[in-house]
C-alpha cells in the first residue's frame, strides 16, 4: 500500500489507496452551458470518506442556489434597467428542471398576429447586449449512456445536479465580459461542489484588475481555501493554445470540493453571493465614451469566446452530446461577433495594450512595485465619462468627446 496525499478544494486529505486514483470528469450539469465538475473515484474497497449529504440538505441547497440567481438578476437588471426574459423549463430525461434568465438588445419585429420576426439591434445600445443567469435542479434514476462510459461507474446509478451558471456581454467595451458558475453533483454516495469566475476584459484597467483579484483573495481566506490554487486552475483551463491566450485576467476555478458539505457549501454560495462585488466593480465604467473603432475592436475579440465555448469548455461539449437543452448550453454565446483576417494589433495602442500585458496569466497580487509600474497604461488611455449608462455605438458626439479616432486603431 501507498499513502497518497490529494489537494481537495479547500484542503488536503491522506488516505491508503493500493492503486493510483482515476480522476475523472463530468463537465456540465446536463442542461446549463458552461457547467462544469468532476471528483475523485477511488480503485479501493474502503468506504468513501466524506459523508453522503441528506435529500433535505440537497433540496435546501437548491433554493438557496435560486436565491443566489434571483439576487443576481435583480442587481443586473437595476444595473442595466433591464428586464430578463425567464424560461421555465422541464428536464425531459428525469425530474425536475430549471429556470433560464435571458436580457438581450432586441431583435425582435413584432407582428400584430403576435408572432415575430428578427431585425437588427438598434440604437442605442443597452448595457447588456446579451447575457443569461441559469439555474438548475435536475435529477433522475440514471446518468446518460455517455457519461457513464466517461465516468466508468455503474449504469441505474441515482444522480441530482443543481447549479447556477451566468455570462454577460456588455455592449461598451469598457466593461468586462464576465461568466460565473456556482454547481453540486451527487450520483449515488459520490458527491462535489464545483463552481468559479473569470473576467475577459477588452480595455483593461489595472486598478480594476487587481481589486477584482484582491476581492476573491479575501473570499479564500475566510474559507480556508487557496486562492493560489484555485488562480491557477482557472488560468490553466480558460486557455485558447492554438491563439497561445488566456481568454481573460483569470478569476478562481474549482471542481472538486468535497471535503465537508456545508463548509463548501458555504464557500461556494458565498462565492456566488461575491459576484455584486465583483461585477459592480466594473458596472460604472458604462458611463465611459467609446469610438466605433473601439466597438469594432470589442466585437473582434468576442471571436475568442465563441472559439473557447464550443472548441475547448467542457461543458457546452458534454451538453450537446448528452442532448441537454441546447438553447441553455448556448446561450452564453454573444449576440453579435466580427471576424477579421489576419489582425494584429499596433504596439502602444490601446488594444495593443491589451495583447501585451493580459493575454497570459500573470501572479497580479504578487507583483513588485516595478512590475506593476511597466503595467501601467498608456497616456491618456481612459475616455471622458458621459451622464448616461445607454451610449450609441456610433454617436458622433460621443466619439468627439472621446478624442476621436485616436482612441482606438480598429477600424
Amino acid at each position: 500500500q501507498t499513502q497518497v496525499r490529494l489537494n481537495i478544494g479547500s484542503g488536503c486529505i491522506k488516505t491508503q489507496s493500493k492503486s493510483i486514483f482515476n480522476v475523472l470528469r463530468l463537465w456540465s450539469t446536463l442542461n446549463v452551458s458552461i457547467v462544469s465538475t468532476s471528483w475523485l473515484l477511488k480503485e479501493t474497497n474502503s468506504a468513501d470518506i466524506m459523508s453522503v449529504p441528506t435529500t433535505a440538505q440537497v433540496d435546501q441547497l437548491e433554493q438557496e442556489f435560486m436565491q443566489v440567481q434571483d439576487t443576481i438578476c435583480s442587481f443586473l437588471a437595476k444595473a442595466g434597467n433591464q428586464e430578463f426574459e425567464e424560461d421555465k423549463w422541464q428536464y425531459h430525461k428525469g425530474k425536475g428542471g430549471g429556470r433560464t434568465r435571458v436580457v438581450e438588445a432586441s431583435r425582435r419585429n413584432m407582428h400584430k398576429d403576435g408572432t415575430w420576426s428578427l431585425q437588427p439591434i438598434q440604437d442605442p445600445l443597452p448595457v447588456w447586449e446579451k447575457g443569461a443567469v441559469n439555474f438548475s435542479g435536475i435529477h433522475g434514476d440514471s446518468m446518460p449512456e455517455s457519461a457513464v462510459k466517461a465516468m466508468k461507474i455503474p449504469p441505474n446509478e441515482p444522480y441530482r445536479a443543481t447549479g447556477v451558471s451566468l455570462i454577460i456581454h456588455p455592449s461598451n467595451p469598457w466593461i468586462p465580459t464576465i461568466h460565473m458558475n456556482i454547481r453540486f453533483f451527487i450520483c449515488g454516495n459520490r458527491w462535489w461542489f464545483g463552481g468559479g469566475v473569470d473576467l475577459t476584459p477588452y480595455y483593461p484597467i489595472l486598478s480594476q484588475v487587481l481589486e477584482f483579484h484582491r476581492i476573491l483573495r479575501d473570499l479564500c481566506e475566510r474559507h480556508s481555501v487557496s486562492y493560489d490554487d484555485l488562480k491557477k486552475r482557472c488560468d490553466e483551463y480558460f486557455l485558447l493554445p492554438h491563439r497561445n491566450e488566456t481568454r481573460g485576467i483569470g478569476g478562481l476555478f474549482y471542481d472538486s470540493m468535497h471535503d465537508d458539505f456545508e463548509s463548501a457549501k458555504a464557500f461556494t454560495l458565498e462565492l456566488g453571493m461575491t459576484f455584486l462585488k465583483l461585477y459592480g466593480l466594473f458596472v460604472d465604467n458604462g458611463r465611459m465614451t467609446f469610438t466605433q473603432a473601439q466597438r469594432e475592436f470589442q466585437l473582434y475579440r468576442r471571436g475568442r469566446y465563441v472559439e473557447f465555448n464550443l472548441i475547448y469548455d467542457r461543458g457546452t461539449k458534454f451538453g450537446l452530446m448528452s442532448g441537454g437543452r441546447i438553447e441553455s448550453i448556448l446561450v452564453s454565446l454573444p449576440a453579435t461577433v466580427h471576424y477579421a483576417y489576419c489582425y494584429t494589433p499596433q504596439e502602444g495602442t490601446r488594444e495593443g495594450y491589451l495583447y501585451e500585458h493580459f493575454l497570459k496569466a500573470q501572479a497580479w497580487l504578487e507583483m513588485s512595485h516595478e512590475e506593476l509600474q511597466e503595467l501601467r497604461s498608456p497616456y491618456s488611455y481612459l475616455t471622458v465619462k458621459t451622464s448616461s449608462m445607454q451610449v450609441s455605438a456610433v454617436s458622433e458626439a460621443a466619439t468627439q468627446r472621446a478624442g476621436g479616432q485616436e482612441l482606438g486603431e480598429f477600424g
